[in-house]
Order: C-alpha cells, then structure tokens, then sequence
C-alpha cells in the first residue's frame, strides 16, 4: 500500500487528475449499472406472466416457443443454419509493433443481426415477435476460425486455439433455434391481418361504385320510375349502403386477430427475448445488481484514498 501511496504522490498535477477522474467515472458507471440491472429484476418481478389470448395492450411478459412464420427461412450467414433470430461478427488478426515488440489483436472486419420476424407459440395463441432493437439472450453461440472473409465451413473441428494460430479471421454467430423455449418482454399489440378502412371510408365506397353503374342504380332504387334518383329514393340508397357496411364490417370483426409483440415505446422499460427462463434471469440480473454496488463502493473508496494521499 505505501508503494502505491508513493506511486501517486509522484504523479505531476495533470496526471494525478487524469487518474482521479477515470476513477470516478468508473465508480459512477459502476452506480449506473446497479439501478439498471435493478430496474430490470423490479419489473420483471412485477410482471406477470400473460397469456397470448387474453392478455391486455401494453407492457406484458410471456412465455413459449419459437417458431418460424410462413415464407422465407432465416438463415444465419456464417452457419448457414435455419434460425429464428441471429448475430454474427467477423474478426480479423491485424498485427503491428510497439515498442519494438510485434503484437497481434483483432480487429472488427463486418457484423450483422437478422431484422426478420418470428412467432411466439404460448398455450393459448401465437404473437409475432419483431425482434428490432430488443435485448437478446441466445442459445447457441459458435467461435471458430478460418482463412477468408467468410468461412467455406462450419464451426466443428475449427474451433482449437491450435488452429487459431495459422488462421486470418474468426468468426462469431449467437443464434435462437425454432423450437426453443422463449421469455419474452415487450409492447403487446394486437391488429387485423388486413388494414381495414374506416366506416365513412367504407360507406362512400359503396355509394361511388352504385354512381358508376347507373342502370343498376335505376332498377334497384328509381321506385317511381321517372328515370331518376330523387332525393327519398337517394336517401333510401344511403339506407340501404349503411345496413349492408355493418353486416360487412360484423363478418370482417369476427375474423382472425393477430398480436405483435414489440418494442416499448417507453426507454425506460426493457425489450427483452431471453432462452433463458424467468427464474434464472431475475436471479442473474439481482447478482450483477449487487456486484455493481460493491465495485461503486470499492472504486469509490479507492479514489477517496487518492486524494486523501494526494492532499495528505
């Protein structure tokens, strides 16, 4: 310890609050960290599991499997596997001297995370998932190495450090697999499968199409038979074109409904979609709580004991 006091009693004025401040940086970052991973564990604790079918608009958490929709596969880029959701990154080995000595380190040579959809099947329904912008916590993650841009194989048999030696790139890829279990927190919104126009909309659709066939619109409604639609006969029309839009709007009500699940408008509230169950991400995000209050103290303290040295 007095090796160190001695250390930052050396240091000139400038570097000794260099220090000082990347210390106190570190120790408020530490301080942010807490609220932020206990904010996560409050909500989710305060959260209850909702069921796809009668769950209400909004904030809600949820649990079940991943499936992919219809059409187009995702595929993971590196792997080439069938995913719901993927991350990847390419590194490459760049070497450069310092201080005479040849170093090596890896620099970012291109990355990606898939923006496609996927469904979320509970015991009652199925929601879609947009998984832009959320929180993601994989299943499976592969590293591996190889001599082009883009691997000509796969992650098996790649993966030794002894092989890392000779190879000019790695390569990173997290993925989520149809058929795996899923935690889900987001927005929850619910849609018809078709936009559907308003009623006035509607109404004057009908209307202008009956104007366009005037025969038609002269047998079914010219009851007097003058060769025109007179203002009674017109508003009989209208009459006429509103029963037939609530019978139509009734059939299109009882159709299908979908869900999104999505993320909060709020900043403040978590998007997350986690394999992991919501027991072990409670328990996990309380630890690092915790462990972020302890290094706040810790670092803190260290640079109370700075200047108490330096002012000393």
């Amino acid at each position: 310890m007095n090796e160190w006091a001695e250390a930052i009693e050396r240091l000139s004025a400038d570097e000794f609050w260099v220090y000082f401040i990347a210390t106190c940086l570190i120790s408020l970052a530490c301080l942010y960290f807490y609220f932020r991973y206990l904010w996560r564990y409050r909500i989710m604790q305060d959260t209850p599991t909702a069921l796809i079918r009668s769950a209400s608009q909004g904030y809600n958490e949820f649990a079940g499997i991943a499936r992919l929709l219809p059409g187009e596969p995702i595929i993971a880029p590196l792997t080439k596997q069938s995913c719901v959701w993927y991350w990847y990154k390419v590194e490459e080995k760049q070497s450069h001297y310092v201080r005479g000595r040849s170093r090596t380190s890896w620099s970012l040579f291109e990355t990606g995370i898939s923006d496609g959809m996927f469904s979320l099947h509970g015991k009652t329904g199925r929601a879609i998932v947009n998984p832009d912008d959320a929180e993601v916590i994989h299943s499976v993650s592969d590293t591996w190495y190889g001599s082009s841009p883009f691997p000509t194989a796969g992650p098996k048999g790649f993966s030794s450090s002894a092989f890392a030696l000779a190879k000019r790139y790695r390569y990173s890829e997290k993925r989520i697999h149809e058929g795996d279990q899923l935690y889900v927190l987001g927005d929850f919104k619910s849609f018809k499968e078709l936009a559907l126009p308003t009623k006035d909309e509607s109404l004057a659709a009908i209307l202008r199409q009956w104007k366009s066939n005037p025969r038609m619109l002269l047998n079914r409604f010219d009851e007097d038979r003058d060769g025109h639609i007179d203002s009674a006969e017109w508003e009989k029309a209208v009459l006429i074109a509103k029963h037939q839009l609530a019978e139509e709007l009734a059939r299109q009500h009882r159709g299908p409904v979908e869900h999104i699940i999505e993320r909060p408008m709020s900043s403040r509230k978590p998007f997350l979609i986690s394999t992991k169950n919501e027991a072990v991400l409670t328990a996990r995000f309380q630890y690092k709580s915790w462990v972020s209050l302890c290094l706040f103290f810790a670092i803190s303290g260290v640079a109370l004991w700075m200047m108490n040295v330096r002012m000393g």
